[in-house]
């Protein structure tokens, strides 16, 4: 009786990807995270700060100019969408530097999206670093009035060549 792997050559062959198939088989979870991941929270984190820095000298402009062009930003009161309409909101709502007080970001978590390819072999291998999620706390403090806090998801995507958010999801705790 012919062996199905006497087609293919018999013998070495067959063991060959016989064993190629349970290695593909029994791996399915990616490999471990890629050294440039840390280098990556780091750039998000000088961005953020650079943002913060904007914030507080009362650059609300410089503050959206990391969004992109067709950015998403969620609310309760509901969905901005666009860099200018996000800037035209938040011109409404911090109508000077006095109604913006000064912020600050407590952050929770920042996870970097790695882009995995499966090859012929079944193998999950990273490619590289897709986006960032940020969860943080935002504190806005004022000299003359209570202070306000809330909660932020923030998705970063590497979009010509800079990091640029594209969906913003922010909430006041009075919200």
């Amino acid at each position: 009786m012919r062996s199905i792997w006497s087609g293919i050559g018999g013998g070495p062959v067959a063991a060959t990807l016989l064993a190629l198939a349970a290695v593909a088989c029994g791996r399915s979870e990616p490999v471990d995270t890629l050294p440039a991941e840390g280098a990556v929270i780091e750039e998000i984190e000088m961005l953020i700060e650079a943002q913060v820095a904007a914030w507080n000298s009362g650059d609300i402009e410089g503050f959206t100019s990391v969004y992109s062009d067709d950015c998403k930003f969620l609310s309760p009161s509901g969905l901005t969408q666009g860099r200018q309409q996000v800037l035209d909101r938040y011109r409404r709502r911090y109508p000077g530097q006095a109604a913006m007080g000064t912020l600050r970001f407590e952050f929770i978590e920042m996870v970097p999206m790695t882009m995995e390819v499966r090859s012929l072999m079944g193998l999950l291998k990273k490619e590289g670093i897709g986006g960032v999620t940020v969860a943080a706390r935002w504190y806005l403090s004022y000299p003359d009035r209570e202070a306000a806090s809330g909660l932020t998801l923030i998705v970063f995507k590497r979009l010509a060549g800079t990091w640029q958010i594209i969906q913003d999801a922010s909430m006041s705790d009075e919200e």
